[in-house]
């Protein structure tokens, strides 16, 4: 209540002004006692007992998605505002600030905790809280709420519509794209090879794929820390984030491996190890590894993000998993990890693989992720409003 009101820009200043005198006139409320019940005290614009006590309402609409809704009465004032929402994206992002907000009702004591139908939100102040702040600063606050509200959705959509969008991009660029082709390479069933390419060519063109795919995992992984910096959020907060990461980092460990595996044969020889066995162990950690590339890339498609892009995803889910557990997918490793490379082609034509790809395992497993991804969201705004990080 004590910090100052920022300047008004011009476009939205005779908006506000017209709102701030029409506060000013509504919040000549007083104490009214009930004629009903003795010593009792309602907020008649809530109650409505009597037309007698109830105000004209007023309408201030600056467009047809941005207004306000001021009802009076002898002792209560009800403050609604329409928030402007130009998209599906600001829509969204509307509604998580303002449920955000509605779980703090009882600390925002002005606030109702359920806003009047077809409006955002929703004010309710009475005669006590008129008795025990000053009214000038009520106005003042409302004015402020209008002006960073409006402020604080931009920068949000700018937020996810700006450096963010180089995350997903080059991740999916990165593993579906680059590591898949360059565990491909290697597979004894890739008809496209030709059957000339020496297994020195092979390990040559495995490593550019490879450096490919780190550059773009480096430069996703950038973003999207980066993105989180300037919007002062918690890093790894999700199973999204906390298996992408351990992702990212196995993947430079496997190149860096793989690098030395190339690099260091003679020395490997002299300290007694087999460097068959050390490129099975390899190919085999590659082959995990792209699994669980994949599956982070399922953990990103149950994003909100993702949901705002492309609502209905059942056919990327499906297309997926079911590359997931390919047979492609399970064959292209190195043909010296033969033994375990066929225990696993048998995995695509079980039961298992038959209830992944079904639409009522996604319809579950995305149902599971939206409760894990509500209860961390509730949890890091409950911390962030405790810190003073409220965005109003």
């Amino acid at each position: 209540m004590t910090q100052p009101v920022p300047p008004r820009t011009s476009a939205h200043k005779p908006y506000l002004d017209a709102i701030r005198a029409t506060l000013q006139a509504a919040f000549c409320i007083e104490n009214f006692e009930s004629q009903v019940v003795e010593r009792h005290n309602k907020p008649e614009v809530e109650v409505k007992s009597s037309k007698q006590l109830l105000l004209n309402p007023v309408t201030i609409s600056r467009n047809q998605n941005e207004r306000i809704l001021i009802e009076g009465s002898v002792n209560s004032v009800r403050i609604s505002i329409g928030v402007k929402q130009a998209d599906d994206l600001e829509k969204i992002l509307c509604k998580r600030l303002m449920r955000f907000m509605m779980q703090r009702a009882d600390d925002f004591h002005i606030l109702r905790r359920k806003p009047i139908p077809e409006y955002d939100i929703s004010f309710l102040i009475t005669n006590f809280h008129a008795e025990t702040m000053y009214k000038h600063r009520l106005v003042d606050f409302i004015i402020y709420f209008l002006e960073e509200i409006d402020k604080e959705i931009s920068e949000m959509k700018l937020a996810e519509d700006g450096i963010f969008k180089f995350h997903p991009s080059l991740m999916a660029v990165s593993y579906l794209g680059f590591m898949f082709q360059a565990i491909n390479i290697f597979s004894v069933d890739n008809t496209s090879r030709s059957s000339s390419i020496s297994k020195r060519k092979q390990i040559l063109i495995h490593s550019l794929f490879q450096v490919g795919s780190i550059i773009c995992s480096i430069i996703a992984f950038t973003a999207i820390y980066l993105r989180k910096e300037q919007g002062n959020k918690s890093h790894f907060t999700s199973w999204h984030g906390l298996i992408g990461l351990t992702v990212f980092i196995w993947s430079l460990l496997q190149s860096t491996g793989g690098l030395l595996l190339t690099i260091l044969q003679r020395y490997i020889r002299s300290l007694g190890l087999t460097h068959a066995k050390l490129r099975i162990y390899h190919a085999t950690s590659g082959v995990l590894l792209f699994t669980m590339s994949c599956f982070v890339i399922v953990l990103g498609l149950a994003s909100n993000w993702f949901k705002t892009k492309m609502p209905d995803g059942k056919i990327i889910y499906s297309g997926i998993f079911y590359l997931l557990t390919s047979k492609t997918i399970v064959g292209a490793s190195s043909g010296m990890a033969t033994e375990i490379i066929n225990h696993m082609k048998s995995f695509p034509s079980g039961y298992l693989v038959a209830y992944l790809i079904s639409l009522n395992f996604y319809q579950h497993f995305v149902d599971f992720l939206e409760e894990e991804e509500a209860r961390t969201t509730c949890s890091r705004c409950i911390a962030e409003f405790d810190a003073g990080k409220l965005p109003i």
